[in-house]
């Protein structure tokens, strides 16, 4: 697995390479935000191409893409895309333009009608030049595209037809494109100082979401949900369900801005809304944690609303299930509430002779014979046996779920309940007693708390370098398979040049992130080599890349075997009889 995590960094760094590595760090609150309307619906930017190369040029995974090891390993598939072509000729003419203010924006969900342009800071002729180019690529990919001119004020609008119509004109300095010509007019009449109607950066949630940003960025998009909310409810309308509300309607914006600081990537991300709980995080399940740590996550979470949320816009058989067997046991909301906290933690624990991690979730518990009351009423429905051992009780599953060789199981304490597929794990913690934990006195985790605000509302640690050492000596042995028998494999990756784990490990930091309210709404910030939006994308994208490799290596290896043939009886390989 160490090749296939590697490029799958690697990956992240080439994307921000070509988005953002040439983006000057700029005020959010740039002109950008004054050319579209109010109404907006989302709003993405790209502040500026020129000095944020240099900031990017300081970070650890850019220093990860420059070992020279890992530009080795990469130049296989470096020059396939060279010989592609298409992706880096746009990118270095791209380059050319020193595109600043790049936005993109839309006003509506419902069809494909975007704005977008940016500002070039090349000369108009060069500019010209190679805009020109890429639309005549654009009608070569549609042989029936037509091409009209319109000419509107003092500006002349150029609207290429296939299909969809993309309108595009030059105002000065800056580039504007639209796919509806009205809205290409509506720009260039906000540029001209035509325009009545008030634009983004008036909108009072707009202004507020950018005071919990960043000053400087290199990317920022904000999200107005109001549309998909006024759908929401009137679907809800339709259905007999107008008194309900979801979360989603309590959402009055979100926005996100990505930096670079220290050698990090920082994403910033605030959500405006009211407060959902009330309280303060504590972490006490940070004690829990031993030196094998390598994910830890405390949040505030209030569960039982979280369940009547779920019951009001759901008929899941299961949730009545549920339901049935909590007020069959005389178990009443005000149990819950006086049962559970609203603290959840998730520890992830990978010892380095293990093939796989281990992890538990828990939950506070304020009252455990309350606590072990509920738990007992739900594991009765669902068959699974119970036992008590030190002060303790134990519930779990008789069989494995869904075919999957996993034993799930609860353990209730006078603090925690405590959730996992392992038992042994959930017997460890169960046991364990509250202490120094290890994983807080490291360097890596002092230093990484100390980058993010004191967390509120939820906290998030993942620590790279374990993550990567561990699956690198669990997953190894699937690349080599691969290499050795997937057809096609070897061409675009040369495994005998995957770099150590070293090499690696030496540019990776942990992935630290806190959440507090603040300013009407939940604020975040995530720093590290990679943010925790990107560990969670590289995550999915290695979890099914790895599955779809062992399923082609699995099938190939089968169709190498030697068919099979009747055993003799009497054979070693004979099933014995049974009694």
């Amino acid at each position: 697995m160490k090749r296939f995590l590697l490029v799958l960094l690697i990956g992240i760094t080439v994307v921000l390479l070509l988005l953002v590595g040439r983006h000057r760090l700029i005020p959010t609150g740039s002109s950008a935000a004054a050319l579209v309307p109010q109404e907006t619906a989302f709003f993405l930017q790209i502040p500026d191409t020129i000095k944020n190369r240099e900031a990017w040029h300081q970070t650890d995974l850019y220093a990860l893409y420059r070992e020279p090891a890992v530009q080795e390993f990469l130049s296989k598939p470096a020059g396939r895309m060279l010989k592609q072509g298409g992706l880096v000729e746009a990118w270095r003419e791209a380059e050319a333009l020193r595109m600043r203010e790049v936005f993109l924006a839309t006003n509506t969900f419902d069809t494909l009608r975007l704005v977008g342009g940016f500002e070039f800071g090349c000369d108009q002729k060069a500019a010209t030049g190679i805009i020109e180019t890429w639309k005549l690529r654009l009608m070569a990919r549609f042989p029936g595209a037509q091409r009209t001119t319109i000419e509107y004020e003092k500006h002349s609008l150029d609207v290429i037809t296939a299909g969809i119509s993309v309108a595009s004109s030059f105002a000065g300095n800056r580039f504007l494109v639209a796919s509806n010509v009205d809205d290409l007019k509506t720009i260039l009449d906000r540029i001209d100082h035509r325009a009545k109607t008030p634009a983004l950066d008036s909108d009072e949630n707009f202004r507020a979401a950018m005071k919990q940003m960043p000053a400087k960025c290199g990317w920022m998009f904000y999200l107005q949900p109001k549309q998909l909310v006024q759908k929401l409810a009137s679907l809800r309308a339709q259905n007999g369900r107008s008194g309900e509300e979801t979360i989603l309607e309590r959402i009055q914006s979100f926005s996100h801005a990505m930096t670079f600081e220290g050698g990090k990537i920082k994403d910033v991300e605030f959500t405006a809304m009211p407060r959902l709980i009330d309280g303060k995080l504590t972490r006490d399940t940070l004690s829990n944690a031993s030196a094998d740590t390598f994910l830890y996550i405390a949040s505030l979470f209030n569960l039982q609303q979280q369940i009547d949320w779920t019951q009001q816009s759901s008929r899941a058989p299961i949730l009545q299930q549920l339901t049935g067997a909590l007020s069959g046991a005389g178990i009443t909301p005000d149990d819950w509430k006086k049962a559970f906290g609203d603290e959840i933690s998730v520890l992830g624990d990978w010892p380095a002779n293990t093939r796989m991690p281990t992890a538990v979730a828990t939950l506070a518990v304020r009252d455990a014979i309350r606590a072990g009351k509920i738990v007992r009423a739900i594991a009765e429905t669902y068959g699974w046996r119970s036992a008590a051992l030190n002060n303790v009780q134990y519930f779990s599953a008789t069989s494995g779920v869904g075919g999957l060789a996993i034993s799930p199981t609860v353990a209730v304490t006078e603090h925690m309940l405590i959730f996992g597929i392992d038992p042994a794990g959930v017997r460890r913690a169960a046991a364990q007693q509250p202490n120094a934990s290890p994983l807080t006195t490291t360097t890596g985790f002092k230093t990484s708390v100390k980058a993010v605000p004191e967390p509120q509302q939820m906290f998030f640690y993942l620590d790279l370098v374990m993550l990567y050492s561990r699956l690198d000596a669990t997953l190894r042995p699937i690349l080599q398979m691969a290499a050795a028998f997937v057809p096609g494999f070897a061409e675009g990756v040369d495994a005998a040049k995957l770099p150590a784990v070293e090499v690696v490990t030496r540019h990776l930091s942990p992935v630290v992130a806190a959440q507090s309210y603040t300013g009407g709404g939940y604020r975040s910030e995530s720093i590290g080599t990679i943010t925790v939006g990107q560990t969670i994308g590289v995550a999915a994208a290695a979890w099914i890349g790895v599955l779809a490799l062992k399923n082609e290596t699995g099938t190939v290896l089968k169709g190498l075997a030697p068919s099979s043939s009747p055993t003799p009886s009497g054979s070693a390989l004979s099933p014995s009889a049974t009694p």
